[in-house]
């Protein structure tokens, strides 16, 4: 699956900027080596393939286990566009963890109703409906903070937070990079229309 080949390659790729950052609040900047730093978002483009991408990522301000887990991998939030592919701003996050089977990773910004992630690989989720990325896009841009709850595989419950401060930046800046136009803007125009 595109999503899940591409996110493995880009991983390796972009988790060597996170192995020694700590965020420990919204208003800590992160340090992006190689990368353009916006607070709590890096951003930047990758050409490999003959395929250009242009990529931002996270990592949470904030984990929690219910019950407490003794170890856990890296925990990544992830946008993409991939012009060449039609794949644009594609939503992935990265749990740590192998996810229990058959489960739904939620994902809420600020108050807003919970989006569901129904697709589950590994250690990845993500949606199979590209109405769920670009309603969480127009959120997020207006966001202060993400929430993602999942499960792992040994039934433990996760709850991530992530700072938004800076996404809306870090996204136009990956939309430039990749001259890709806001369908978030319409797409948020119509859903006002027919609610």
């Amino acid at each position: 699956m595109l999503k899940k080949r591409f996110f493995f390659l880009f991983f390796l790729f972009f988790i060597f900027f996170f192995k020694n950052v700590q965020s420990a609040t919204p208003q800590v900047v992160m340090e992006c080596p190689g990368l353009k730093s916006f607070k709590n978002w890096c951003a930047g483009e990758y050409k490999g393939n003959r395929a250009k991408s242009c990529i931002m990522i996270s990592i949470p301000i904030d984990e929690k286990g219910e019950p407490p887990y003794k170890s856990r991998g890296e925990v990544v939030a992830t946008i993409y566009h991939i012009p060449s592919e039609d794949s644009t701003g594609v939503i992935y996050i990265t749990a740590g963890y192998i996810y229990e089977k058959d489960t739904i990773v939620t994902l809420r910004i600020d108050k807003n109703k919970e989006h569901e992630f129904n697709v589950i690989e590994d250690d990845s989720a993500f949606s199979d409906d590209e109405n769920v990325d670009k309603q969480l896009i127009v959120e997020m841009k207006k966001g202060n903070k993400m929430k993602v709850i999942g499960f792992s595989s040994r039934g433990t419950k996760t709850t991530d937070s992530y700072s938004l401060a800076g996404f809306s930046a870090a996204y136009t800046y990956i939309s430039n990079l990749c001259n890709v136009k806001n369908k978030e803007f319409f797409f948020s125009i119509t859903f006002f229309l027919i609610t």
